[in-house]
């Protein structure tokens, strides 16, 4: 008989900033409870298709077949059940993670002052005007939001992402959260870009660092900036980033308009910020990443396949509900043909402008090659 497969897909890096019992009996307990809830809620998404496609006319449009599939899933009370069971998981996470972070403030508080110098720099921004696409809701429901934080709680916004990231994704994203980046960089710039060495690099929305710090490995004397609108993201990110001797330069600042001069940087990059954005932002990320590059720079923009090109009805359908379960409000803002669009009119030339589908790194060190991930990526 074969051994259970493993709640979680990895051991998470216990860095000091993070509460120690984040990986808890608790936790254990939850996580399986997730995993279980989300394979019956796909299982249940796939069965109420079937059953309606069966009941649909005969070689109907494929769009107008979803949009009547959609209604009758949206109108079926058990799907209604498991979509607000969704919900109730994710706000699950965030208070059991906060109740952790509060039973350690303390001892967080002292990790955090005594990292408040050392390597890279902070650059926080109090009249920064943030967008009102971000103000609108809680970006996955969680409390307060990605912006909320003050100076009473400087860093408690970012431990809170940086140990709920953890949860939500089983291990998906690595032991530091940081799969994105090595993917970005391993499965997109080193075979497609084999000759390019970036030594000013920027990262737009980054958080509190997840993806960033594996750009100051790979490309060691690089200079590494991360931009966030959010203060208290920032404010963990840099103590996070010293903590793991990295050196990162962090700055509180829009990716829609920065305050960097024309062509600062050799690489311009994000990691599932898109998804997070409208159509209109997207456009302006596009625009702003053209005016940030060096002749010669590069663009990558690392996406959910999931999320921007479904590629089932049932995944579709998850997307889409994501929408208000899981208050994703601007998943399906763009057409997947949109992107090509959006990097022609910042100034991309046709013939530098590619779609590369990846797998993530994790995944491609394992052998398997199926791509999970999008990368829109643009020469100047």
């Amino acid at each position: 008989m074969s051994a259970p497969e493993p709640v979680f897909r990895c051991s998470q890096y216990q860095h000091d900033l993070l509460p120690q019992g984040s990986v808890s009996a608790a936790d254990l307990e939850f996580a399986r409870e997730v995993k279980e809830f989300r394979v019956s809620l796909f299982k249940l998404f796939q069965t109420k298709i079937d059953a309606a496609i069966a009941e649909s006319e005969p070689e109907i449009d494929p769009n107008r077949l979803y949009l009547q599939i959609r209604k009758v899933l949206d109108n079926c009370a058990e799907v209604q059940q498991a979509h607000e069971y969704r919900g109730i998981l994710q706000d699950k996470m965030w208070a059991s993670v906060s109740t952790q972070i509060q039973a350690e403030r303390q001892r967080l508080e002292s990790v955090y002052q005594s990292h408040w110098q050392g390597k890279g720099a902070l650059e926080l921004n109090s009249n920064l005007k943030l967008p009102l696409h971000q103000l609108k809701t809680n970006i996955h429901r969680m409390p307060g939001g990605y912006l909320d934080g003050n100076e009473a709680e400087p860093f408690e916004v970012g431990a809170l992402y940086d140990a709920g990231t953890f949860l939500y994704g089983l291990g998906w994203f690595g032991p530091l959260n940081d799969e994105l980046g090595h993917t970005l960089i391993n499965q997109v710039i080193a075979p497609y870009y084999p000759d390019f060495s970036p030594q000013t690099i920027l990262d737009l929305g980054c958080a509190v660092g997840h993806s960033t710090l594996p750009y100051t490995a790979a490309y060691p004397t690089a200079k590494v900036w991360g931009i966030d609108l959010g203060a208290s993201l920032l404010r963990f990110a840099i103590a996070r980033a010293r903590i793991l001797e990295s050196e990162v330069y962090f700055a509180q600042q829009n990716a829609e308009k920065t305050d960097f001069d024309d062509r600062s940087f050799d690489l311009v990059v994000s990691h599932i910020l898109l998804h997070e954005i409208p159509a209109s932002a997207r456009q302006r990320v596009f625009t702003e990443s053209y005016r940030l590059l060096k002749p010669g720079g590069l663009m990558v923009h690392l996406e959910s396949i999931l999320f921007l090109q479904p590629p089932t009805w049932v995944a579709r359908y998850f997307r889409d509900t994501e929408v208000w379960a899981n208050s994703e409000p601007y998943l399906a803002s763009s057409k997947f043909e949109d992107f090509g669009v959006y990097a022609l009119k910042a100034g991309f030339s046709p013939d530098s402008f590619q779609i590369r589908y990846v797998p993530s790194n994790a995944a491609a060190r394992a052998g398997q090659q199926q791509a999970n991930w999008v990368a829109f990526c643009a020469v100047k």
